[in-house]
C-alpha cells in the first residue's frame, strides 16, 4: 500500500478582504506568516473600541509620574555625598589619582579615614 504524501510546507488558506475583492471573493492561499498577519490585523481591527475603552479606563486609574523631564528647563539639584568616611580598601583598590584625591580630602578633613 502506497502511503499518502505529507505537504513539505503547510500553508493556511485565508481570505483577505483586498484580495477577495479583487479575484472576485476567490480564496487566495496564503503562507502561514501571512495568515497570521492577517489574523491578527482582523483582530485588531475588532476589538480596537474596547482596547480604546480599557486604555482610558487604565489611564484614569493610573497616575502618571510628575514631569520635570530633563533638558536645561530640568530642576538641578546636586546630590550630597552620603559617604562621609574611606576606608583601607577603598585607597589600596582605587586608581593613583583616585587615592591621592582620596588622601587630599582625609587630610583637609572633607572626609574621614576609618580601618
Amino acid at each position: 500500500m502506497a502511503r499518502p504524501k505529507k505537504p513539505s510546507r503547510i500553508r493556511a488558506v485565508a481570505e483577505s478582504k483586498s484580495a477577495a475583492r479583487e479575484k472576485g471573493k476567490k480564496k487566495v492561499q496564503l503562507s502561514t506568516a501571512e495568515a497570521r498577519r492577517e489574523y491578527q490585523r482582523r483582530y485588531y481591527q475588532m476589538h480596537k473600541e474596547k482596547a480604546k475603552i480599557y486604555q482610558r479606563q487604565y489611564n484614569l486609574t493610573h497616575k502618571k509620574k510628575v514631569g520635570g523631564g530633563g533638558g536645561k528647563s530640568g530642576i538641578v539639584a546636586p546630590r550630597e555625598a552620603v559617604r562621609t568616611t574611606f576606608n583601607t580598601t577603598d585607597i589600596m583598590h582605587s586608581p593613583v589619582e583616585k587615592t591621592i584625591r582620596i588622601l587630599e580630602k582625609i587630610i583637609k578633613g572633607e572626609r574621614f579615614f576609618t580601618m
